[in-house]
């Protein structure tokens, strides 16, 4: 069982989110471990991106609609400054400035990860002045801080993000 550890709506962006996509039905765990399997190669040009780094400097799994796929986008990489420039093979995304709920959550890895966006979304349908702006563009972020994974291996802490806006 996931536990929701922390909640805040944050002002977020503009960035550029850097690194590879790949596009498949969701739930697609297979087709999304593999890329990040072979991800060492973008974190590690992402890495030497140095003046275009922002204070988001975690590995992050960006996800986004595909209307003429009919296809969730998952891209593995990095929220960059939006002025960064694109390495020849990876792709990006606009992020423009908004609204974002961030949760952290831990539990079990497949617990954790299959809870987490439920998690958040109850946690922003919580809120007063706030509601979720899904778009075809951000649809939510996994976001993998550098200690994710507790030395026991078992337990671990994944942060999500979910685009918002405030309520009219």
């Amino acid at each position: 069982m996931a536990k929701l550890e922390k909640f805040e709506i944050v002002e977020f962006g503009p960035f550029k989110f850097i690194g590879k996509t790949v596009y498949a039905a969701p739930g697609s765990g297979e087709i999304f471990g593999e890329l990040w399997g072979n991800s060492k190669k973008i974190f590690a040009i992402l890495d030497e991106m140095l003046d275009y780094q922002t204070d988001e400097t975690c590995n992050v799994a960006y996800m986004n609609w595909n209307t003429q796929k009919n296809q969730l986008g998952y891209t593995v990489g990095r929220f960059m400054r939006a002025d960064a420039p694109v390495p020849d093979g990876l792709d990006s995304i606009d992020i423009p400035h908004q609204f974002v709920a961030k949760s952290l959550v831990s539990g079990e890895f497949d617990d954790m990860i299959s809870q987490a966006p439920g998690l958040t979304e109850a946690a922003i349908k919580d809120q007063t002045a706030y509601e979720i702006a899904w778009s075809e563009a951000f649809v939510g972020a996994e976001v993998y801080p550098k200690e994710n994974v507790a030395a026991s291996g078992v337990n671990s802490v994944l942060a999500y993000y979910i685009p918002c806006r405030k309520k009219d």
